[in-house]
């Protein structure tokens, strides 16, 4: 299975060339609606973190693009954060793009209940994968050591190695998609009363 004509035309009208990330919203709003049926799960765009409910100046960096939570368990379970496509090739765009993920797993971790939450940084089309374990408290990949006296490529753009409208791409998304469903079930299924 592929991804359905609507969701492969908003993709045709994105441009590799785009500078705001807004204009890909649709494209990954369409993609999450289709993965994550709305009778078990709820996409939060601009989702706000701790920090972004304190208010003031620069509290939008503190809302997450895409958050999806299990209904009636009150857990994130998967987190996108999109950004244009004309930040692939700028290691510093990058490097932001990673430490953004990283700093989201922080910012929600008290709230994951699932053994397991997915961060993805989607630059335009191109995904980058990483993950939280709850009990362990570890982020994968790890993170690379950075310098402030020589630029270093810490976030290098093989780690935005499968683009999302090509097969590999569609199969990896799937495949996460699908492990977060099934610890979400395990977890409805350890915990019934949350349902």
């Amino acid at each position: 299975m592929r991804w359905p004509a609507h969701i492969v035309q908003k993709s045709s009208r994105l441009l590799d060339t785009e500078t705001i990330e807004n204009k890909f919203y649709p494209l990954y709003d369409d993609i999450l609606n289709e993965c994550f049926p709305r009778t078990t799960f709820s996409i939060s765009p601009q989702y706000a973190t701790p920090m972004a409910q304190t208010g003031g100046v620069g509290a939008i960096d503190f809302a997450i693009t895409y958050v999806i939570e299990a209904l009636d368990i009150d857990s994130p379970v998967l987190f996108i954060e999109v950004k244009p496509p004309i930040h692939l090739p700028v290691i510093s765009a990058r490097k932001e793009a990673e430490n953004q993920v990283r700093r989201r797993f922080g910012e929600i971790s008290h709230l994951v209940k699932i053994p397991k939450l997915y961060g993805i940084s989607a630059i335009g089309r191109q995904l980058s994968y990483y993950e939280y374990n709850k009990a362990s408290g570890r982020i994968v990949p790890d993170a690379l050591p950075d310098s402030s006296a020589i630029v270093m490529d810490t976030a290098p753009v093989e780690r935005w190695n499968t683009n999302i409208m090509e097969p590999e791409g569609y199969d990896k998304f799937v495949r996460i998609v699908e492990e977060v469903k099934r610890m979400t079930f395990a977890l409805w299924w350890v915990y019934p009363f949350v349902v």
